[in-house]
């Protein structure tokens, strides 16, 4: 599994349980680990308060050319 793949997959299962129970504070600052990652692997190379916005904008528009992946990734966790 692709670094991506495993960092989706964690994030999508933190998202999951987060609409069912509140996470405890290191649940929390593992998936905002994961968030994170994600945003900034979406970001590439960029750097500093743009790459934030970058990376979170491509991860979206991925996300909606992806979603049958993000459905079955979604559904993996469930």
């Amino acid at each position: 599994m692709s670094e991506l793949m495993r960092l989706l997959s964690l994030f999508y299962a933190c998202d999951v349980s987060a609409e069912t129970e509140f996470p405890s504070p290191q649940q929390w600052v593992a998936c905002m680990g994961h968030y994170h990652a994600i945003k900034a692997h979406f970001a590439e190379d960029l750097s500093g308060p743009t790459a934030q916005i970058v990376g979170y904008q491509r991860w979206k528009d991925w996300e909606a050319e992806n979603a049958a992946l993000v459905a079955q990734l979604r559904n993996r966790v469930r």
